[in-house]
């Protein structure tokens, strides 16, 4: 009986570990920035703050978002920003404690 159990234990969570890394067919992949994007970088004189910008210099419209890194505080996240091609847009995130650590930019085609 006990051996039963655990069989159908392990069955439910590998069905549910292969449940979760399916993803739908239509599902946009994040990269980092690539050759058909210009961003930029920049942080408060204060170093509290973190700003990214990005132009789309490809030929298809993009989705982008900022990421600014806070130490031990919780990162900041920009809105997803689409842009069509010779489009630029940017975001500021402000960090608490300790300030920036870093800036990094997410990217998806679509």
């Amino acid at each position: 009986m006990r051996s039963t159990l655990r069989a159908l234990a392990l069955g439910a969570l590998l069905l549910s570990g292969a449940a979760a890394q399916a993803a739908p067919a239509q599902a946009a992949v994040m990269r980092p920035p690539g050759s058909g994007e210009a961003c930029s970088y920049a942080v408060s004189a204060d170093g509290m703050s973190g700003t990214g910008v990005c132009k789309n210099i490809g030929d298809h419209t993009i989705e982008f978002k900022i990421v600014v890194v806070c130490g031990w505080y919780p990162d900041q996240h920009s809105h997803w920003m689409t842009l069509a091609p010779g489009q630029s847009d940017g975001a500021t995130r402000t960090c608490g404690g300790e300030g920036v650590g870093g800036i990094a930019v997410d990217v998806r085609d679509l």
